[in-house]
């Protein structure tokens, strides 16, 4: 192989790692075109900045706990990350295998498939190991407390090499065959931002659940029981504590001949169909395409505008954004209440239905951002736009069935979300969720149509990266505007309508009141809505 070809590929394949970032470097770029700029040394710099950030972060959770009496928990620790570097690492090289489409672009230069692999796997390498680093300082924190400082330098940098290793390759196998099953699938665009929606959820909810267990730990500090040992991950231990014992066997040698021999796999048979994977065209595909053509002629327009307005919306950036901000406050609501094992249904009764409308309508507007469903909906319409506009049917009609699909659709996981929290986990009195629910639909229409009318007027059907459509006209300042109106104003209504109730001894009349305030004002901004968009579009 020819390393300098290497790393020439490196440098071109490490701007595929994060779309998102590149985006942001090219705007920087363009803010000062006579500097000098280098973008792949700016991402990298950005994933070493990103690796001591979490480095740094998770330190204290690992400050102050003697590991060597409780193995449980540093395999809980090491698992857990381990499992979000690899989804990380995945999604990673995910983009720069497969999603970079510049295959094409090699096949006919002298440039061997391990050669380009190999730049791949190194560009891969910032992204999956942010998540990994966290461990690094545990390694040396528990194993300086088992073997002492001197043995613990060595020890913890030749173990997280072999962490590191595996989790590598453990997610370029899942790469090639996932990604092989997408390339050949019709349904590619699909089940790939299907992917990385569902593994970028995989690693935040991980981030939770890891938060959550440490505020729980702080609370049973003095009087902490051990995990159970997760095995596998225990091995990390048990070949410090015991290197030629049964479990380090079981654990760490056997797994770690596992991984030899996948890496083995990876140089025979991975590497050199590369090229013939990302290329191939299943022949089959060309023929179902055609009955899918056939069936779609047969259906009614309602349902050929339904599953187009669905088509635009696969994305997995998009998908996050819209859908992360309601899990992030779930979680954040139910934390306080497990760990503190209160029962919520004893302190708020069906009387506070007001005040459960209002923390609805204040949820409900900070989920209806610019980089929601409703916020760019018809910015994802691009050339389809004008196209729509020049058939002949009822563009209006076209406008407001889009805006219902995107409105139910942003609406129905915060709903299923949060209507299974209070009903089934905080176990509140059905008027309170019905309440709080009624107050986050409520409003994710009014401010969804808000934000609809802004996209509208800032229409850009000329994009290339959705986040470019989320700082229009100052998207990111508005989003902090509406985040920051929120956590002050509402979080304050919220707290008024309760110390009224409090202070007034009925709240039952306090809720009545703020319900009917409610209700005028969302009639009264639906009417200046009608006036100033709906009439007015033609």
């Amino acid at each position: 192989m020819n390393w300098k070809t290497i790393w020439e590929l490196t440098k071109i394949n490490i701007l595929y790692s994060n779309p998102q970032t590149l985006t942001a470097l090219k705007k920087k770029q363009k803010r000062n075109p006579k500097k000098k700029f280098s973008a792949y040394k700016s991402m990298i710099q950005q994933q070493l900045l990103l690796i001591v950030l979490f480095t740094v972060i998770y330190l204290s959770m690992f400050i102050g706990m003697d590991f060597s009496h409780y193995p449980g928990f540093f395999s809980f620790y090491v698992a857990t990350f381990f499992i979000m570097a690899t989804i990380s690492a995945f999604t990673s090289m995910y983009t720069i295998f497969y999603e970079s489409g510049d295959v094409k672009l090699y096949v006919h230069l002298p440039i061997k498939p391990s050669e380009l692999y190999v730049a791949k796997i190194i560009s891969s390498l910032g992204m999956g190991s942010v998540f990994l680093m966290p461990l690094l300082s545990l390694f040396f924190i528990a194993y300086w407390q088992i073997v002492g400082i001197v043995l613990a330098i060595p020890i913890t940098l030749v173990l997280f090499l072999v962490l590191l290793m595996s989790s590598m390759v453990i997610s370029l196998y899942l790469n090639s065959l996932i990604g092989r099953i997408i390339v050949r699938s019709r349904r590619r665009k699909l089940i790939s931002t299907a992917l990385m929606f569902v593994s970028t959820f995989g690693a935040i909810g991980l981030i939770l659940y890891l938060n959550m267990t440490y505020q729980s730990r702080l609370m049973e500090e003095g009087n902490l029981l051990d995990r159970v040992a997760i095995p596998y991950f225990r091995g990390y231990y048990d070949i410090v504590q015991e290197p030629v014992g049964i479990s380090s066997l079981v654990n760490f040698w056997l797994p770690l001949l596992f991984i030899i021999a996948l890496i083995i796999g990876i140089v025979k048979y991975v590497m050199p169909h590369y090229y013939h994977e990302v290329l191939y065209v299943n022949t089959k595909t060309q023929s179902s395409k055609k009955k899918v053509v056939r069936d779609f002629k047969e259906t009614s327009l309602n349902k050929i505008l339904i599953r187009h307005h669905l088509s635009t919306l696969q994305n997995a950036t998009l998908l996050t954004q819209t859908y992360l901000m309601p899990l992030v406050y779930a979680v954040i609501f139910i934390t306080p209440s497990l760990a503190n094992d209160s029962d919520l249904s004893k302190i708020i009764t069906a009387d506070y239905f007001g005040s459960a409308l209002l923390v609805g309508i204040v949820l409900g507007s900070m989920c209806s951002m610019p980089s929601s469903f409703l916020g760019v909906g018809l910015s994802l319409e691009k050339d389809n736009f004008v196209s729509f506009k020049a058939l002949p049917l009822n563009f209006k009609y076209f406008l407001k069935q889009k805006f219902v699909i995107l409105f139910l659709l942003q609406a129905c996981i915060p709903v299923l979300v949060y209507g299974c929290l209070g009903f089934f986990i905080l176990k509140l009195s059905p008027i309170i969720v019905i309440a709080f629910l009624l107050g986050l639909v409520l409003m994710t229409s009014i401010q969804g149509q808000f934000m609809y009318r802004r996209d509208y007027k800032l229409l850009d059907l000329k994009w290339q990266d959705i986040t470019q459509l989320f700082s229009r006209g100052g998207g990111q300042w508005t989003m902090f505007g509406l985040m920051m109106g929120n956590l002050i104003g509402g979080v304050s209504l919220v707290v008024l309508a309760l110390v009224a109730s409090f202070a007034t001894g009925n709240p039952f009349a306090v809720s009545s009141a703020v319900t009917i305030f409610i209700i005028v004002l969302a009639l009264i901004s639906q009417l200046v809505l009608n006036k100033v968009f709906w009439k007015k579009i033609s």
